[in-house]
């Protein structure tokens, strides 16, 4: 909860001046993003809020190049849980409004992922590759077999069926093609 207060306050920052290179904000953002815990707790609030400038077409710079500071390892995975579990959820939800949301979360989480990978993470295409295997349950022999079997896994977790598989292969398969 602690590091969600803070991304509050960071997602405050970044409404106020998301089209800036602001050193101050984007260090922040470095610290909030240097491990798991402030990773959840940021993107929680980033894509979640009811409004957020997780809305708009591009990932503000002070957070694309705080991104591209921290270590891929933690923020990678995590930024693709965001697109994943969204993605999945929305076919699960019988409520249109929880469908809604569970949308509009994946469509955030999909703009942080393509910025990553525009941004030259390698961690980011090893990783949708992997869920792209995953998720159409075909060969890649581009894929990281351990990461194929770390999303095998993360998806029997989660219970995702043909019908989210289906439209989490759709969603990966849209960011790598951006």
């Amino acid at each position: 909860m602690k590091q969600v207060s803070h991304a509050e306050a960071l997602v405050a920052a970044l409404v106020e001046r998301e089209k800036e290179d602001d050193k101050e904000l984007e260090q922040l953002l470095i610290s909030q993003l240097s491990h798991s815990d402030g990773i959840r707790g940021f993107f929680v609030t980033y894509l979640t809020g009811e409004t957020s400038p997780a809305d708009n077409p591009t990932v503000p710079i002070p957070l694309q190049k705080a991104m591209s500071q921290v270590s891929p390892e933690e923020l990678v995975p995590l930024a693709c849980m965001n697109v994943v579990m969204p993605t999945g959820t929305m076919s699960m939800h019988q409520d249109p409004t929880l469908s809604e949301q569970s949308k509009k979360t994946s469509v955030r989480g999909s703009r942080i992922l393509a910025s990553l990978l525009n941004g030259g993470s390698p961690r980011v295409k090893d990783n949708c590759q992997a869920i792209l295997a995953v998720a159409t349950d075909k060969d890649e022999s581009e894929a990281d077999p351990e990461l194929i079997k770390y999303w095998t896994a993360f998806f029997e977790k989660w219970g995702y069926k043909e019908p989210q598989r289906k439209d989490i292969a759709l969603a990966i398969t849209e960011i790598l093609e951006e």
